[in-house]
């Protein structure tokens, strides 16, 4: 990469989305994945490693706007994070105006969820990417399932009775 990525975003630290942190996910020229913690005074830096001590990877899209697309990054000591990806806006740079911001965001694009999945591979980390419309069709399956066995079980219980 000609220049680090340094998206700003949310990252879940509890169970709900209540339950948040703002922080800066950057990818580093130098191949390093780090957390930046934006609401501590001096931006601490939560965590610092290379893809490769990534274990697992997996992005999860959302299906509707209560549900939040999260990628969440599992190391191999044991952190885990989940980033809600899909909120991210690239960082502004303390020396940019807002139109050379502007212009630059226009130029570099920002990119998807599915730029870390196949980014963390090529590193190889097992990455996994759930879009939105899979976890659409695992819900509709799921209903079309339980309506199966509610049929089966009255269809057993009226030949039964």
């Amino acid at each position: 990469m000609a220049a680090d990525l340094r998206l700003n975003t949310t990252m879940l630290t509890g169970a709900t989305v209540f339950q948040t942190r703002k922080v800066r996910l950057e990818w580093t020229r130098q191949d390093r994945l780090r957390i930046i913690d934006l609401e501590s005074p001096q931006e601490q830096v939560m965590a610092d490693f290379a893809p490769q001590e990534v274990a697992k990877a997996s992005y999860v899209g959302g299906v509707y706007g209560s549900q939040q697309s999260t990628l969440t990054l599992r190391t191999v000591s044991g952190q885990k994070f989940r980033i809600m990806i899909e909120d991210a806006v690239i960082s502004p740079q303390p020396w940019e105006s807002v139109e050379q911001y502007n212009a630059r965001v226009m130029q570099q694009g920002i990119p998807g969820p599915q730029w870390w999945t196949d980014r963390l591979a090529a590193f190889g980390v097992n990455a996994k990417h759930t879009g939105a419309g899979k976890v659409w069709l695992w819900a509709v399956g799921g209903a079309v399932a339980l309506v199966i066995v509610i049929v089966v079980v009255v269809l057993i219980a009226d030949a039964l009775g």
